[in-house]
């Protein structure tokens, strides 16, 4: 009975190992979209300054993947700077919200709060992009692929190039 309980255990701790390292390798991934982002989205004029500010919410395992890469890449001429947030407060601003899975439940509350600014807004949940998320990433046989919300990015005041939509899917 005792070596029945070890067995357990170890395929309990396996199984959880292995969905810990799948996330984070599935994250890995996202950081790279995330770059891409940059290059293909076009900020207004006067969000041109300063640095650049992703911002995340909530305690998500992307956190050290994006900060890894503000350390080397820039954003043209401007540093990356990345913010983890408890709430979207009015009046601070971001390029760039992810909001992970786990924070679906605010969802509505944060885009309320974005509402025509500039921002571009990212989940990564199964109909987020007909929900008003700009940018949804999702799993398509075991491949990051992302859903592009135009009508909702392009009411905020960002352009999009179309090379983007030949990445992702277009949603109107």
């Amino acid at each position: 009975m005792h070596h029945l309980k070890i067995v357990v255990i170890f395929f309990l701790f396996l199984f959880i190992t292995k969905d810990s390292i799948a996330q984070e390798k599935n994250y890995r991934f996202h950081k790279v979209f995330f770059y891409s982002f940059t290059k293909y989205i076009e900020w207004p004029e006067e969000k041109k300054k300063g640095d650049f500010v992703i911002a995340v919410m909530g305690d998500s395992e992307i956190i050290p993947l994006l900060e890894e890469m503000a350390e080397i890449k820039k954003v043209g001429d401007r540093n990356i700077k990345i913010v983890k947030l408890d709430n979207v407060n009015a009046g601070e601003f971001y390029h760039i919200l992810f909001v992970p899975s786990e924070k679906n439940q605010s969802f509505g509350d944060i885009k309320n709060k974005l509402k025509g600014q500039a921002c571009l807004l990212v989940t990564e949940s199964d109909g987020m992009a007909r929900n008003g998320s700009m940018i949804n990433f999702k799993d398509v046989n075991g491949k990051l692929r992302f859903e592009v919300n135009t009508n909702t990015l392009e009411k905020s005041g960002l352009k999009m190039s179309q090379e983007l939509t030949r990445f992702g899917e277009e949603i109107n």
